[in-house]
């Protein structure tokens, strides 16, 4: 397994950015061959804007970076970073704070997401 300070240098591209590593990886679960989920936090609401921010740097890491716009992920996918992640890049506190947000949002709908047959 790659140490967080090797893992901060591959995406060191996309240090303007808040940045946190989910998944496997996090979770102790990675194997030989899996990749590195990567969540960039861009704070923006605009659809079209986030699909801007992940083209540009689409491309700008290693292949073994699952990289992903927060703000883009479904809301089961973001309810299971919000629950277990590690800060590559950005102020842990404010990350929290924001993540706050999108915890509270998620436990809002939680009782929705059971009935959907993939939430299971």
């Amino acid at each position: 397994m790659k140490s967080l300070e090797d893992i901060r240098e591959d995406l060191r591209s996309l240090s303007k950015y808040e940045v946190v590593m989910f998944g496997s990886y996090v979770s102790g679960e990675f194997r030989e061959g899996s990749d590195i989920d990567v969540a960039v936090i861009t704070r923006k609401r605009d659809f079209n804007e986030n699909i801007r921010i992940l083209k540009s740097i689409l491309g700008k890491v290693k292949p073994i970076y699952d990289i992903r716009i927060f703000e883009l992920l479904p809301l089961k996918v973001k309810a299971s970073v919000i629950d277990n992640y590690i800060v590559i890049f950005g102020d842990e506190l404010e990350i929290s704070e924001y993540f706050y947000y999108w915890r509270k949002f998620c436990e809002d709908f939680k009782h929705r997401l059971y009935y959907c047959k993939d939430y299971r």
